[in-house]
């Protein structure tokens, strides 16, 4: 076996070199992994389709079959979820989430906020196939893994190995930004295409947008310009959908959204109109699960009017 066998015992990775051995391990046919691999990469065993970006245009979602998302599966759960990504990665991570992006940041009274465009479909096929292979896996291992993971040459939205490979690709980038802003008092995070630097000194932001961007373009992505955006005191806060309090160090859903939210609650439970956003109590109660993990003084006030909401209604 080519690669490095001792480097994947070291990370507790299995070990094989050709789709047999790959069979072996996920108790498959030899001839249905290599079938995969062969053919998945060209798009089959994808259903590929269009939904609408909230800031307009269209996103390609490139969604993989029952068999396919299982392969896809294992190789998450026995690789891709051992593997380290760089500690600025807030997405896609188990521990972490909206609340571990902004976090960094509640000192901080200014944000400068980066969008990579097209995040997923600009990262190919060779650098996934070079994460397998930085790990230990000889070349026809990696790039079987990587056959079995990418789709028409680049990374898929919609694979289910797609999000941790994304933030694996991009550890180097992160790694290169901190090294970059280090001495400059800036904190980073990354929420998969989201970036956000912030400082309390607005010039050091302003200066270091060329060189993030540099670094970007380095790595293989490309800023959105469209959505870059500083922040201040004096305008709305909103990083990562999150909204910085004017009067204390803490990020929430925000007033505007809080207000909204309440209304939909009332419309819906007491007139029974229901709008786009909100189509159901379903709904309302999945909003309230996520304020409830990204702002729990908002949960604590909404929570408690939706009960209320049900007592008048006999419930």
């Amino acid at each position: 076996m080519e690669g490095n066998e001792e480097l994947l015992r070291l990370l507790g990775l299995p070990v094989f070199d050709d789709a047999r051995g790959l069979a072996e391990l996920m108790h498959l046919d030899e001839r249905i992994v290599a079938l995969f691999a062969r053919h998945a990469s060209k798009g089959w065993y994808y259903r590929i389709y269009e939904i609408p970006k909230r800031s307009g245009g269209k996103r390609e979602i490139m969604q993989p079959g029952g068999r396919l998302k299982a392969i896809q599966a294992w190789v998450l759960r026995h690789i891709l979820d051992r593997l380290s990504v760089s500690e600025y990665a807030t997405a896609f991570r188990r521990t972490h989430g909206l609340r571990s992006n902004v976090n960094p940041h509640l000192q901080n009274r200014f944000f400068l906020c980066l969008d990579i465009k097209e995040f997923f479909p600009s990262i190919t096929f060779w650098q996934v196939r070079g994460i397998f292979g930085m790990v230990g896996y000889p070349r026809r291992a990696a790039s079987l893994l990587a056959n079995l993971c990418t789709c028409c040459g680049r990374l898929p939205q919609g694979g289910v190995a797609s999000p941790s490979l994304s933030n694996l690709v991009a550890s180097p980038l992160d790694a290169n930004i901190a090294e970059s802003i280090g001495a400059m008092n800036i904190v980073y995070t990354r929420y998969a295409d989201d970036m956000t630097l912030s400082s309390n000194n607005p010039s050091a932001l302003c200066y270091v947008r060329d060189v993030v961007e540099r670094i970007v373009m380095r790595h293989g992505f490309q800023i959105n310009e469209e959505k870059t955006r500083l922040l201040g005191p004096r305008c709305r806060c909103r990083v990562t959908g999150l909204v910085k309090s004017s009067s204390s160090p803490s990020f929430g859903i925000g007033r505007k959204k809080k207000r909204e939210i309440r209304a939909a609650m009332y419309n819906l439970m007491v007139k029974g109109r229901s709008a786009p956003e909100y189509p159901s109590e379903e709904s309302l109660v999945g909003w309230l699960s996520f304020i409830r993990s990204v702002d729990r003084i908002s949960w604590k006030q909404m929570d408690t009017y939706y009960r209320e909401l049900l007592r008048a209604a006999g419930r």
